[in-house]
């Protein structure tokens, strides 16, 4: 790939960091060195579900998906990642452990691979990394508290009109029964929430 290229996805991911906190540009050429950019094709797996997670992924185009199997075999999407997200088994990057999920391409992507050993000693030895990495944290807990919520209070209707307006445009993007299984029903019962709210809007 040639260096400008690469440098349009460096300034992608540059973007979204400062989003929560100011990296200078020095802070992020020491960061630079634990990037990698990388073309996935759709069904690519990028984490599977018995080695060690080693990347925190980074999408500049595309959709990742985590899943896992239940014991009776049925497969369940963990969630959906679109573009300028971050995607990792965070879990297995901690604890060094064996991941309990795997990540998935649902559509070709690019994908900036982040070395998780060199970014956590930058997390340890830089502030401006630090306060980046506290930052998301915690506005990424404010969304598992809000989404577990959502589970427990709202109704299917509304969780995926809330999914919708967070994804613009995801679900002409990858198949139907991916959403379903993300909001946590069935194929058909999306089927028939997406109809009903075709015809209300008719």
């Amino acid at each position: 790939m040639q260096k400008e290229n690469t440098d349009i996805y460096y300034d992608q991911l540059k973007k979204v960091i400062n989003q929560y906190a100011n990296i200078s540009d020095d802070s992020f050429n020491q960061l630079k060195e634990f990037l990698s950019v990388r073309d996935i094709s759709k069904g690519e797996v990028l984490q599977d579900n018995y080695s060690p997670a080693k990347y925190v992924y980074f999408i500049c185009k595309g959709i990742l998906r985590t899943y896992y199997s239940s014991a009776d075999g049925i497969i369940h999407n963990k969630n959906l990642f679109s573009e300028n997200s971050f995607s990792a088994s965070k879990v297995s990057l901690i604890t060094k452990e064996d991941s309990s999920f795997c990540i998935e391409a649902l559509e070709d992507s690019k994908i900036i691979f982040i070395k998780y050993k060199g970014y956590r000693n930058l997390i340890d030895t830089n502030d401006e990394f630090k306060t980046f990495y506290i930052n998301y944290l915690e506005k990424s807990w404010i969304l598992k508290e809000k989404n577990e919520i959502s589970l427990i209070i709202d109704d299917a209707t509304t969780r995926y009109k809330d999914f919708i307006s967070e994804n613009k445009n995801i679900e002409n993007r990858i198949p139907l029964h991916h959403v379903a299984s993300h909001l946590g029903i069935t194929p058909t019962q999306l089927s028939r929430i997406r109809k009903k709210l075709k015809n209300q809007h008719m």
